[in-house]
């Protein structure tokens, strides 16, 4: 299965990844294809973006203004 990384993520150590009919968040500093650390179903991927926001340290409201 191939899995997309979106570039709209800051690249602080956890990104998002849809695999499938789902997004799934990894831990990207871990060594090796990283640890998925929760999935969710790929119509919540609001969800699942905001959530590696606040990972990495980010506000919700910069992922609301990249999108504008």
């Amino acid at each position: 299965m191939v899995a997309l990384v979106s570039p709209l993520l800051p690249k602080g150590g956890f990104t998002v990844r849809r695999v499938g009919e789902h997004w799934e968040l990894v831990n990207s500093r871990h060594f090796g294809r990283g640890v998925v650390l929760h999935a969710w179903p790929r119509n919540r991927h609001g969800e699942a973006f905001e959530h590696c926001y606040r990972l990495n340290g980010r506000t919700v409201e910069e992922l609301r203004a990249a999108f504008r």
